[in-house]
């Protein structure tokens, strides 16, 4: 049975927990087609050259100049209105000036810590308090384990004391005092300003943000030693925290896939680096970097943890690309299809392993080579791009529109737009959707997705066009910034520009120049 990208999607999603080919279509449609689930496959495999890669740059240089901007400025700034990909750049650079961007990613990005000191000046002021989690506690309903942890690390063990239900404000504050931390889980989920942080970093990550909020009382610590599988940015909110970090105990934790146990303090050793982080100071450590922190006697800490990078590794991509080229050999190469020697397993296996001269183990593992490169020349690297692009739209937070991109679209129509030709229109977020062309046009979009995990299903949002459509979707996709003209689609019919046009319109994706 043939399979394509959703269920590539469904199947990471349940190794996380942190398709039928589409068939009988008429190509010939003249009028958008819209349905709820697509079932996207193809068969065009491209060839990989035998010329050895290059190395790779992590983020190819920048020719647009990268402003400075402030997080409390973000959706409120010139660039809000103009490319919302160099207002997320700014955002980044905010964050880490004096050390630009190209910098960061050349020597900082996951090889080593970076600290950044502001020597008392807090630029994060009023982005989130302790009054900002009080009156989150008061207005939502939340819930312990689900939104909000209580714990402890007492005697070099980590407690958590959660109760069960609701997390009224005076149950959370009454174990604040006795000493407990306060971990937010899910802030973006109840608060706009880390919504719209978390929704921008994505933007320039191109993957998945997530953000935790913890609240220390004076000398405490509420978590043990470990590491985490994502990078992370330590924003400092309030107060002080000190930070010890620890090399990883050997190469296999180097840039880990999962999150480490926690540790006793023997099995890490010595820090080799130790600061306190004061109100406006940032820490960027990569995963895999052991840490643990404390605030000190005096003071208490607030701060932020913004994460990103799980999952989103060359492997992730490689993973994919070989499932679906295995996929592709089972449905092409008759070999792949034929049965296995019935004495298979009596020469392969590990109590086999030490057979080395056997004729016929030699036999049998030529032919697995033989299989494997044939099985090089069917990697569809570009699926798996998709695969993974896709997959980002589905973990990903939905934009958070400016009141001039409401005002424009759909969001704060009283009345449905009336399109015409001479309508103009561009993307809100070119980021918000991914171009899949298959045996039909599939445009994927985050537009349906809520600030809580998931909750929109094991999908993306759809929309579904046929093949005479993807001139003028690719043309409204490389157009981003710019306002197009509804009448220069790159479609024959004008009819069926109108219906593309409307279609993108109808679930939120595109803006007018009005």
């Amino acid at each position: 049975m043939k399979r394509g990208l959703e269920e590539e999607i469904e199947s990471e999603e349940e190794v996380n927990n942190n398709n039928n080919a589409v068939a009988g279509g008429k190509k010939k449609k003249k009028k958008v087609v819209k349905k709820s689930k697509p079932v996207p496959l193809t068969k065009s495999v491209p060839q990989v050259s035998s010329q050895p890669l290059r190395p790779t740059k992590l983020v190819p240089k920048k020719k647009t100049e990268i402003r400075e901007i402030n997080i409390n400025d973000i959706g409120s700034n010139e660039l809000s209105a103009t490319d919302q990909r160099v207002e997320a750049d700014g955002v980044l650079a905010g964050l880490i000036s004096p050390t630009i961007i190209e910098d960061f990613y050349d020597q900082y990005f996951g090889q080593k810590h970076l600290y950044v000191k502001r020597n008392g000046d807090n630029i994060y002021k009023n982005f989130f308090t302790k009054d900002s989690l009080d009156k989150m506690l008061r207005n939502n309903l939340m819930k312990f384990t689900e939104n909000i942890d209580v714990t402890n690390y007492v005697d070099y063990q980590r407690i958590t004391l959660n109760p069960e239900g609701r997390a009224y404000p005076s149950l959370v504050w009454k174990h604040y005092k006795e000493g407990c931390s306060i971990r937010l889980l899910n802030p973006q989920t109840f608060n706009s300003n880390v919504w719209k942080l978390c929704s921008t970093l994505q933007t320039h990550f191109q993957c998945g943000v997530g953000a935790n909020i913890y609240l220390t009382p004076a000398g405490a610590q509420g978590f043990a030693p470990h590491y985490d599988d994502v990078d992370v940015f330590i924003l400092q909110l309030e107060g002080k925290k000190e930070w010890r970090l620890y090399n990883p105990r050997d190469a296999s934790e180097v840039l880990p896939k999962k999150s480490s146990q926690n540790f006793t303090q023997e099995e890490i050793g010595e820090p080799y680096f130790t600061v306190t982080l004061e109100a406006g100071d940032l820490l960027y450590f990569p995963r895999g970097v052991i840490h643990q922190a404390v605030s000190p006697p005096d003071v208490h800490s607030l701060h932020i943890t913004v994460s990103t990078y799980l999952n989103n590794t060359w492997g992730d991509l490689i993973g994919k690309v070989l499932n679906r080229a295995l996929e592709i050999a089972n449905e092409e190469c008759l070999e792949f299809r034929e049965g296995l020697p019935r004495d298979y397993t009596q020469y392969l296996g590990v109590i086999h392993s030490d057979k080395v001269g056997d004729e016929r183990r030699k036999e049998l593992t030529d032919k697995v080579g033989t299989l494997w490169d044939k099985l090089g020349q069917l990697l569809p690297i570009d699926i798996g791009a998709d695969q993974m692009a896709i997959k980002y739209l589905l973990d990903s937070l939905p934009p958070v529109l400016t009141q001039l991109e409401k005002k424009h679209s759909i969001e704060d129509e009283a009345t449905s737009m009336k399109i015409k030709p001479e309508t103009r229109f561009r993307l809100i977020r070119p980021d918000s959707v991914r171009l899949v062309v298959e045996d039909i046009a599939i445009l994927f979009h985050n537009a349906d997705n809520t600030r809580i995990y998931h909750q929109v299903g094991e999908e993306p949002g759809v929309i579904e066009f046929t093949l005479e459509c993807v001139d003028a979707l690719e043309h409204i996709i490389d157009s981003y910034p710019s306002y197009i003209y509804a009448k220069d689609l790159p479609v024959e019919d004008d009819d069926q520009k109108l219906d593309v046009v409307s279609a993108l319109y109808e679930k939120g994706l595109i803006m007018f120049e009005k």
